[in-house]
């Protein structure tokens, strides 16, 4: 019976030593392969740790060419900045300096047009005065006097404004009673602004208009001293006297003229 016992253990302890040695010869003729595929693996996974570092290295350059042009645009940038900050500077210095002298013409344009309506209250022309004369004799006839004014009226229809106040301030002169003041004193004052003596100008339009006003130039010297203001820039007192032709004188030429201005004033 113990003799039977005995056999099977050693039976048992036979198989599972055989299969215990059948498994670890086995296993010993794959370790060979195994270390091989191990190797691949292994060489396999170094290249691409290669080209791995490769890309990392290029990857790095190239940040650090973007670093690079990103600090250098932003030196480019900063002299931009400040390029613009000192033109603003500029800018700013010329557009106060332009408002000072906006300023200062705006004060010289009322200092001029106080000075002007105060010339303008105070500036008379007595009207001529009919004086009783002793009859003259036929050599000494009025023909002095056409020539005087005849040659202040060819001077102007020449254009030649300068020699034809002369002309026509000679005639006023040296004949305050003739008939022919009126058309004198009108011509000089168009001579005058014609010449561009505007200030001028506006003061004989308005001794005119207040010496003889019934005169059939009155409308046009009116018209003509608007044009004097509108031409020193002075649009208000323009657009008064254009609207004074135009309401006292419809019918005048003149008053189309003022119409015309008024109508540009308006846009």
């Amino acid at each position: 019976m113990k003799n039977k016992k005995y056999f099977r253990v050693f039976l048992l302890l036979f198989v599972f030593l055989f299969f215990t040695a059948a498994f670890l010869s086995g296993c010993a003729e794959m370790e060979p392969d195994t270390i091989h595929n191990l190797k691949v693996q292994v060489k396999k996974l170094n290249k691409k740790a290669g080209k791995l570092s490769q890309s990392n290295t290029y990857l790095e350059q190239k940040i650090h060419d973007i670093q690079v042009n990103i600090a250098n645009q932003g030196v480019k940038i900063a002299d931009i900045n400040s390029k613009l900050r000192d033109i603003y500077g500029k800018y700013e210095v010329e557009s106060h300096n332009l408002h000072m002298l906006q300023k200062r013409f705006r004060d010289y344009r009322l200092i001029v047009n106080k000075e002007l309506i105060t010339l303008l209250k105070h500036a008379q022309i007595k009207p001529p005065v009919e004086k009783t004369f002793p009859p003259k004799k036929a050599a000494v006839s009025v023909s002095p006097k056409l020539r005087g004014f005849n040659k202040g009226i060819d001077s102007y229809k020449k254009k030649d404004y300068a020699n034809a106040v002369l002309a026509f301030n000679k005639f006023i002169s040296k004949y305050p009673q003739s008939k022919d003041i009126p058309d004198a004193v009108f011509y000089k004052a168009v001579s005058n602004f014609n010449l561009k003596k505007y200030p001028v100008s506006i003061l004989e339009f308005h001794k005119f208009s207040e010496v003889y006003p019934k005169n059939s130039h009155v409308p046009m010297a009116i018209y003509l001293q608007g044009m004097g203001f509108l031409k020193l820039s002075d649009k208000s007192d323009a657009s008064i006297l254009f609207q004074q032709v135009v309401s006292k004188y419809p019918n005048a030429e003149a008053s189309k003229l003022s119409a015309a201005e008024l109508k540009k004033l308006s846009k």
